[in-house]
């Protein structure tokens, strides 16, 4: 893996630029922190240099940093790829990984930090089972003296971890859903949105940002005035509408959403969604959009099963090999970066850089999030990666920035 290779990005297609810094606080900031907005960077964020991290920590053994690893699942291959990558990367730096898996069991995890408590590990790493439940859980390991990493899904607010290495939920969303509406120009919009679990703020942020970029495109396709927050707030109420009631209208863009199911992830659960989606709406969908690579590959099967045309399909994530091959052949519209890979190796990177290299951690955001990027026909070449070991995109792991570094960005 070359994790040094940096990613072009063409047309529409860019990272997630961050809403510039204002005078005054935009409506959508002043909804944080919400299970649909994981991964918009708050310009207004407080500094977290004066909680007590259980930071600056040395280890008995600088050479050999004993790490206690709490994650959620090994269910699919995100998480497969996440774990050797991390136990990779983890080796080469003299890193000693506890890797246990919490099969999504919040007792389970609980019970899995106090016993590094007692083992006195240097760090504990949580991909959390749960964003409320589990920040009391990180507390006892912080007041032990033992600072905490989270991955993956940034917790509770009340949770004292150094950061949160993840990808961008929200800025994937975003992104993707500026092609999909691009690919739509000014036709008519009715979609069928499918999501992994309501209520899991990832896959809650992931479709935001899908609705929230549509509308923001659209926006600009129609001139209708507003800035970037504006659309973020539109398309937060659009779809919290689709939360509740399952579908929502927009007549003034053209958009709208007849239906929203869960599909747990899982390509059978987006076969088995998108199979009552085209019995009840075939005939009047043009888009399915699904929150990762998996759903919208059971979707892509459920519309090859029924013959249904002119249908589309987009997901947000995980940039799996398997889905970029379906791009590159015109099936799937478009799917962003997402790897269970990436996560693994950055957070071992991101470990050896404060443990081994001096990265102050004294004053980092609750999420430390990659840049995000929508994979396409038009670019879809530049992500595959010649080493077939690796499942999903090329990628880059790129430093974690402190919250004053962040500010100076989003001033500029």
């Amino acid at each position: 893996m070359k994790v040094g290779m940096t990613l072009l990005t063409v047309g529409l297609v860019s990272a997630f630029i961050y809403p510039a810094y204002a005078q005054e606080k935009e409506k959508i900031y002043a909804l944080m922190p919400n299970t649909s907005l994981s991964g918009v960077v708050d310009p207004y964020m407080a500094d977290r240099a004066s909680i007590k991290k259980a930071w600056p920590k040395t280890p008995a053994d600088p050479a050999h940093v004993q790490v206690g690893w709490t994650e959620i699942t090994l269910g699919n291959p995100w998480f497969i790829e996440l774990k050797k990558g991390a136990e990779r990367v983890g080796a080469k730096y003299g890193f000693n990984i506890d890797f246990q898996v919490a099969d999504g069991d919040l007792q389970r995890q609980c019970s899995h930090i106090d016993t590094f408590i007692t083992k006195k590990v240097d760090v504990i790493v949580v991909d959390p089972t749960d964003t409320l439940g589990v920040s009391a859980c990180i507390n006892r390991a912080v007041d032990a003296g033992i600072p905490v990493v989270t991955l993956g899904t940034v917790p509770e607010s009340s949770a004292r971890i150094l950061t949160t290495i993840t990808p961008n939920p929200y800025a994937n969303g975003w992104n993707t859903g500026l092609y999909i509406g691009k690919s739509a120009g000014k036709d008519p919009m009715t979609a069928a949105l499918i999501i992994g679990v309501v209520g899991n703020s990832t896959s809650e942020s992931r479709l935001n940002g899908m609705v929230s970029g549509i509308v923001y495109d659209r926006m600009q396709e129609f001139n209708v005035p507003g800035s970037k927050e504006d659309a973020m707030l539109r398309g937060f109420n659009l779809f919290q509408q689709a939360k509740t009631s399952g579908k929502f209208e927009d007549p003034e863009l053209k958009f709208k959403v007849v239906s929203l199911s869960e599909g747990k992830w899982t390509e059978e659960g987006g076969l088995a969604a998108s199979e009552n989606i085209l019995s009840a709406h075939a005939k009047d969908i043009n888009f399915i959009i699904a929150d990762n690579d998996w759903m919208g590959l059971g979707a892509l099967r459920a519309i090859r099963n029924v013959g249904a045309t002119g249908i589309k399909v987009a997901t947000s994530a995980d940039g799996s090999r398997v889905a970029l091959e379906s791009i590159k052949k015109g099936d799937l519209l478009v799917t962003g970066t997402f790897s269970g890979e990436q996560t693994g190796v950055s957070t071992m990177e991101f470990l050896n850089d404060i443990f081994h290299k001096g990265l102050d951690a004294s004053d980092l955001p609750m999420g430390s999030y990659f840049a995000s990027y929508a994979i396409t026909k038009e670019n879809v070449d530049q992500f595959i990666d010649p080493n077939p070991e690796n499942k999903f995109y090329k990628y880059t792991v790129v430093p974690v920035k402190s919250i004053p570094e962040i500010k100076a960005e989003l001033k500029k």
